[in-house]
């Protein structure tokens, strides 16, 4: 709305329909029960039809691929409806979209919902998602490099480069392996719980490749700005959350598949701290580096869905090392659209008056805020972006390269 030119909507007092069904959405992400959850997004959207994120909440709770689509596609209809066309036709763009027109280049590696990778100054490293999704397919859900895929880097051959880094579940070592649990422990586990290890296998092997590529990339291009993600996190604490914490829900889980598989998410923080690790040896006195998680997790009972017993809660982590950054300091009034103002900020990029959020200055260091004051810029405008791909024959080729893969059947 701040881009529209409103500090906030103008209908959004507390007893108007959006202001009630703002109320009922902060209920619905504080419940644990997803049958609440969905049962106040519902009342959400009777008090205002236009609530986009109600349908967000409905379609992750979704009975399966087809309803989770259909409401996905509701909600941006919604949002069209609340917003304008206006909003939708005058976007600026991703971030590598933006900081190219001030001469900034970026990496960026396994970014979620990157396919087809997009032109920018630097490269991209897309997350590639097979279009047939399966809610209880032990493949990757989160996106990896899928061989023979078009455009899944930009520059376009620089995928020839990094073939060799691909990480299959079939090549993790067993040492690996056993840091997170005794592979032949899990022979004599139910149906289910060999599911979330095969799915977490798959989570670990993404990770895997990423980590390669992203290190390979860092020390070979330097850029302004490298961004990497590594989903295995979020994997584990989806699958695994019944077995480290079995008591916070009736999950019914046996004392035999605790010690088995409780300390997964655990060690998984700990094999990600290790991939920080890698990033902080390489850091110079110029760089900056940023940690960050846009949700946290807590207990959920999905009822038919016994491969998911954690979800996402509201309240994610952000923290800052480096150049620029207070040490010690702590971050207060913080929100997702804070940190885009934030890196611009970092990297002496004008900001402009109609990006929603605000630099983090608690973050800051007096010294580099006295040094480096914010500058601002009218617009963006509509940064130029590549057509999204539609239903072509390259969609029909995509899907049989994903069935010779033995991707989908």
């Amino acid at each position: 709305w701040h881009a529209l030119g409103h500090d906030r909507p103008p209908d959004s007092g507390p007893d108007t329909p959006r202001g009630k069904a703002i109320r009922l959405l902060q209920l619905a992400y504080e419940a644990d029960d997803p049958r609440e959850t969905s049962a106040l997004a519902r009342q959400a959207l009777a008090e205002w039809p236009d609530c986009a994120d109600a349908y967000v909440l409905l379609a992750e709770n979704a009975r399966g691929p087809k309803e989770s689509a259909e409401l996905y596609a509701r909600g941006v209809e919604a949002a069209a409806r609340d917003l304008g066309p206006a909003a939708f036709e005058s976007a600026a763009g991703m971030f590598w979209n933006i900081l190219p027109t001030y001469g900034r280049k970026v990496g960026v590696v396994g970014w979620l919902v990157t396919w087809p990778a997009e032109p920018t100054n630097g490269y991209i490293v897309s997350s590639y998602l097979p279009y047939i999704y399966n809610w209880s397919t032990g493949r990757p859900l989160k996106g990896t490099i899928v061989s023979g895929i078009p455009k899944q880097t930009f520059p376009e051959a620089l995928i020839d480069e990094l073939d060799a880094d691909k990480v299959k579940p079939a090549d993790i070592p067993a040492s690996m392996i056993g840091r997170f649990y005794d592979p032949a422990q899990t022979r004599g586990l139910t149906p289910d719980d060999r599911e979330c290890v095969e799915g977490f296998l798959w989570s670990l092997a993404c990770d895997e490749t990423y980590r390669r590529i992203g290190l390979k990339l860092y020390d070979r291009f330097p850029v302004d700005l490298f961004a990497v993600y590594f989903g295995g996190v979020d994997v584990a604490s989806h699958r695994f959350w019944k077995f480290a914490h079995p008591d916070a829900m009736p999950y019914g889980v046996s004392p035999r598949e605790t010690a088995v598989l409780g300390r997964v998410i655990d060690e998984y923080y700990v094999y990600v701290d290790g991939l920080l690790g890698e990033y902080l040896d390489r850091l110079g006195p110029g760089d900056t580096l940023v940690v960050l998680s846009d949700h946290g997790f807590k207990p959920v009972l999905f009822p038919g869905k016994p491969t998911t017993s954690g979800h996402h809660r509201l309240e994610g982590i952000i923290g800052f090392y480096g150049r620029g950054v207070k040490a010690g300091g702590r971050i207060s009034d913080a929100g997702l659209l804070d940190v885009l103002p934030t890196l611009l900020d970092l990297l002496d990029v004008p900001i402009a008056k109609d990006l929603e959020g605000h630099v983090m200055r608690d973050a800051l260091d007096e010294d580099f805020k006295k040094r480096h004051p914010p500058s601002v810029v009218d617009t963006y405008g509509g940064v130029e972006r590549p057509a999204a791909p539609t239903q072509t024959e390259l969609d029909r080729n995509v899907l049989e390269r994903l069935r010779s893969l033995g991707y989908i059947n």
